[in-house]
């Protein structure tokens, strides 16, 4: 069984081994997808580019205009597609796959920068990058985990980072993950490496056939 340093010691070689790759790294929020990314694009350096997906997410003003269908009593969450800005995160993957540079969304918590296109590998993390088509990308990786663990991750960060009270983190845990079982986990089903990281545990659960020999 593979442990996060053996999975991206061994995923970074099939990675360099390419030509060109464009990686997506999806899941629920507090997944460990972020984290994940990072990592990788540390030990693979100045050959790939890292497009974090956040910033295409609306701000809340915007997202209390909308209902979502399938649970119109609750609010939205960034599990839903509508309120991403998947034009515009699709334009600017395909500019870094042509090796166009590209000037990243501007928000208070993450300053707009340049994301050069010339370098061979490109990763894209982030819940915006699950509703992009498949055919964008040469990998999808999904991170999970259990609901306690969500819940756990999402109070220790929301409360330190994000400066929301830990009673609004748990009131909302609910809405989140029930509308992640909606709307996400079918799209993680079908990633090509499914990653459980429930208890801060590391599982890679499968792979698909031609990523097997991965060792």
């Amino acid at each position: 069984m593979m442990n996060s340093s053996h999975f991206i010691e061994v995923f970074s070689r099939y990675l360099l081994s390419q030509k060109q790759s464009t990686i997506r790294i999806i899941g629920h929020g507090a997944s460990g997808k972020s984290s994940l990314a990072k990592e990788l694009a540390g030990v693979l350096g100045d050959k790939v580019t890292l497009l974090e997906t956040d910033p295409y997410i609306s701000s809340s003003e915007y997202r209390k205009l909308v209902v979502p269908k399938a649970f119109p009593d609750q609010k939205v969450t960034a599990s839903i597609p509508i309120i991403h800005e998947l034009k515009s995160l699709e334009r600017d993957i395909l500019a870094l796959q042509q090796g166009i540079s590209i000037l990243t969304i501007h928000e208070p918590w993450s300053p707009s920068k340049i994301l050069h296109g010339e370098k061979p590998i490109l990763i894209v993390e982030g819940m915006s990058a699950a509703f992009l088509p498949q055919s964008l990308f040469d990998v999808t990786l999904a991170c999970y985990t259990d609901s306690q663990t969500e819940l756990n991750r999402r109070l220790d960060r929301d409360t330190k980072v994000r400066q929301r009270n830990s009673e609004f983190v748990t009131k909302t845990h609910a809405v989140r993950r029930q509308q992640y079982h909606h709307y996400i986990e079918p799209i993680i089903k079908n990633a090509d490496i499914l990653i459980d990281q429930s208890a801060n545990d590391f599982k890679v659960i499968y792979q698909s056939s031609y990523l097997k020999d991965l060792k």
